[in-house]
């Protein structure tokens, strides 16, 4: 056994003599080519991943959260971890030109209907490979509204608008189909701005209807509008509508510039604009006008004023706003010109009346009993002989009483709130007298003072003269009809004083340079005698009759 081993042995000899190439300058030569192969591929894999990197870092400029790549699964995967935990975002797979694709939706958004006819039918049945997205657009789909998009973050953002996207294998760039079908209030009737014989139309919510009803009531190409996101979350919609060659110069460029500047992540309701575009947040006059009239828009627009309409909004903020401008109603124009102005005069009247009314009531009564006539001071005396307290303290029970039932009616359910009207008046104007608490005639003066706020045409500008009843109410118990001029100085001064946009808020009422504008303020003319657009607004075409341009 141990002679066959020996001879075993003695019959190994060199490998290479057997495999010539396995010889060992041979294999060292190999050597040194795979470690150059290994070195080469590190290189190469070095260079791609920065090629990768730099492709992921080209929407980086537009804060993109990543970059869509032709490879379809890829493209699922960042997308099913953007919308996780979205149960109303659905995925919808389908085969189209021997490819995958995916759509992907914000259910209860879009049209089913339409999205089945014009786009799920077509891409199922287009068989043609190798086409590309133009040529499927072109050719296949036969919905209106469609485009080409790169960015992640615009392509996120349209379809929680409740557009469609369509993602396709071995493509890279998407497909947004607008599908969107809203929840959506139909347009009605007028609410707080009910009109005899105006249009019967106004604004809902939906920023695509507000704007057709603006244009179904002019063809002019000139209107212009312009859309803007405002709100770093909420992603709101703001349409900014004027007219190119009447809009007063800079309005325009001015306002976009402070929306733009506007640092806020979601905007809900317009007021959340007019806060950040008016100048003086703390006085209680409205600075900028609003309405839910389209015409009302339309006829500002053609005085060189601007509008804004804000998305889930019914109403459209008007820029610039001045005293004048508040106090026109659309019935104003409806009705013959001679009792517009005995209406609009009055509603000047009412102005004055709901501010200073009580405070002349107890500046006269408390301070100046001489200047009433002998039978009416007498009869005074005797009604306030029968109640408790001063003049000052009656007036300001009855304001207390008075905000306290208007909140009220405003907060409550329709069919509650004409109840709680009739409770209001029995307890303000049956058992405050009869228990002694206050005495007739400042009832009077108190209900006369509600009545002529209520005759405001802007709601908000009434509650202005609501706010600053109670302070001229302080002026006329302390310096009596001198506070009551104190107080009239001051109101005046600061509402000349208030500038929007340039405009000065009351100016225009007392400046002989806009005596042409005085035919449409405190009265209304005949159509025409006005002839000229107003001088205080700045249009840059003065005249109504147009040009040939």
């Amino acid at each position: 056994m141990g002679k066959n081993n020996k001879d075993n042995l003695c019959r190994l000899g060199k490998l290479s003599d057997v495999l010539p190439e396995n010889e060992l300058h041979t294999v060292k030569r190999h050597l040194i080519t795979l470690k150059q192969l290994i070195q080469d591929s590190a290189r190469i894999g070095e260079e791609m991943s920065g090629v990768l990197a730099d492709l992921r870092a080209v929407p980086s400029s537009n804060n993109d959260m990543f970059v869509f790549t032709p490879e379809l699964s890829q493209n699922i995967t960042l997308l099913k971890a953007v919308f996780r935990d979205c149960n109303d975002i659905k995925f919808r797979f389908l085969k189209t030109g021997g490819r995958q694709a995916l759509l992907v939706f914000l259910d209860g958004m879009i049209d089913s209907v339409a999205l089945e006819l014009n786009v799920l039918k077509p891409l199922m049945v287009f068989a043609e490979e190798g086409s590309d997205l133009k040529k499927l657009m072109e050719e296949r789909l036969t919905i209106v509204a469609l485009n080409l998009e790169t960015s992640a973050n615009a392509a996120i953002e349209a379809v929680m608008s409740g557009n469609v996207l369509i993602l396709i294998d071995g493509i890279p760039e998407l497909l947004l189909i607008d599908a969107t079908k809203h929840v959506k209030r139909s347009v009605s009737a007028p609410v707080l701005e009910e009109s005899l014989r105006g249009p019967q139309d106004a604004f809902n919510e939906t920023l695509a209807d507000n704007l057709v009803l603006l244009r179904r009531r002019t063809k002019d190409p000139n209107i212009k509008i312009r859309i803007l996101e405002v709100g770093e979350r909420s992603k709101t919609a703001v349409a900014l509508i004027y007219s190119a060659n009447l809009v007063k110069p800079g309005l325009m460029e001015e306002v976009e510039r402070r929306l733009q500047a506007l640092d806020k992540d979601i905007i809900l309701v317009s007021k959340t604009l007019e806060e950040a575009l008016v100048e003086h947040p703390w006085t209680p006059f409205p600075q900028l006008d609003s309405t839910e009239r389209p015409e009302k828009v339309i006829a500002a627009i053609y005085e060189g004023r601007m509008a804004i309409l804000v998305d889930n909004t019914p109403a459209s903020i008007i820029i610039p706003c001045t005293y004048a401008s508040i106090m026109q109603a659309v019935d104003d124009y409806t009705i013959p010109a001679s009792v517009a102005c005995l209406v609009r005069i009055s509603r000047h009247a009412a102005a004055f009346i709901a501010i200073y009314l009580p405070a002349l009531y107890i500046a006269i009564v408390s301070y100046h009993p001489g200047m009433l006539p002998t039978g009416l001071a007498i009869s005074i005396a005797e009604l306030r002989a029968r109640t408790p307290f001063p003049s000052f303290l009656e007036a300001l029970l009855m304001e207390i009483l008075l905000e306290l039932f208007q909140e009220a009616i405003t907060r409550l359910p329709k069919k509650v709130s004409s109840a709680a009207s009739m409770v209001g008046a029995f307890v303000i104007g049956t058992t405050v007298v009869q228990a002694g608490l206050v005495n007739p005639l400042l009832v009077v003066v108190i209900a006369t003072t509600a009545i002529a706020s209520y005759a405001m045409p802007y709601y908000s500008f009434g509650l202005g003269l609501r706010a600053l009843r109670v302070p001229i109410l302080f002026l006329a118990a302390t310096l009596g009809l001198y506070g009551v001029m104190l107080g009239v100085i001051i109101i005046t001064v600061h509402l000349c004083s208030l500038k929007n946009f340039g405009e000065s808020y009351l100016g225009s009422m007392l400046d002989v340079d806009t005596i042409a504008d005085w035919k449409d303020t405190l009265i209304r003319a005949p159509q025409r005698f006005m002839k000229n657009r107003p001088v205080e607004f700045g249009a840059q075409d003065k005249k109504r009759t147009g040009d040939s341009q």
